[in-house]
């Protein structure tokens, strides 16, 4: 790279990391592990947002019936501390937002929208000698999305009470069950 073009890329770097940094400052309800990797990846970010949207969105559809429907849900934020009491509700919402953060970052992954991720590469050129078939698409990288779900959902648990073991708990079960289901139609 050439000297000029070298100080262009430092200067736009530089730029969109102080982007990220306004940006993730002013995202209400972040942990600081939630802010450092908003930070360093700010092109994940509005997909987390996303995922967890996702989540509440399927947490109202399936409480629409119900006494208590989810609606106070992502009023304030969708990364805050939406419930405080430990019950099968909670329950219930850190899971699905914790798959709804696997499954849209799994997605954005495979579309190519992230930097940093892509198909699963385990598949790639995998052959099929029993049907004469060779796999050439982009399959999901679950495993990604997964990790990166655990890495920023799971960052706000940092004492190691009861209630946050058992958030965590309820988190690792909504990605497991995402793993297994799909349960978010593409």
């Amino acid at each position: 790279m050439h000297q000029p073009a070298l100080l262009v890329v430092k200067a736009l770097s530089s730029v969109v990391a102080l982007g990220a940094n306004i940006i993730c400052n002013k995202i209400p309800g972040l942990a600081p592990r939630q802010r450092a990797i908003c930070q360093s990846r700010p092109d994940a970010i509005i997909v987390v947002g996303e995922g967890a949207q996702l989540g509440i969105n399927e947490c109202q559809y399936q409480f629409r019936y119900g006494r208590w429907n989810c609606s106070a849900l992502g009023e304030r934020t969708v990364f805050g501390q939406e419930l405080r009491v430990g019950s099968r509700e909670a329950a219930f919402t850190y899971a699905i937002t914790a798959a709804g953060v696997a499954h849209a970052i799994t997605a954005a992954c495979s579309q190519g929208n992230l930097s940093q991720c892509g198909c699963d590469r385990e598949k790639q050129g995998y052959y099929n000698q029993e049907e004469g078939w060779k796999w050439g698409g982009c399959s999901a990288d679950i495993k990604y999305g997964v990790e990166f779900s655990r890495r920023f959902v799971d960052a706000r648990e940092i004492k190691k009470t009861t209630r946050r073991l058992m958030n965590l708990h309820n988190n690792e079960a909504g990605r497991k069950r995402e793993t297994q289901l799909n349960i978010f139609p593409v």
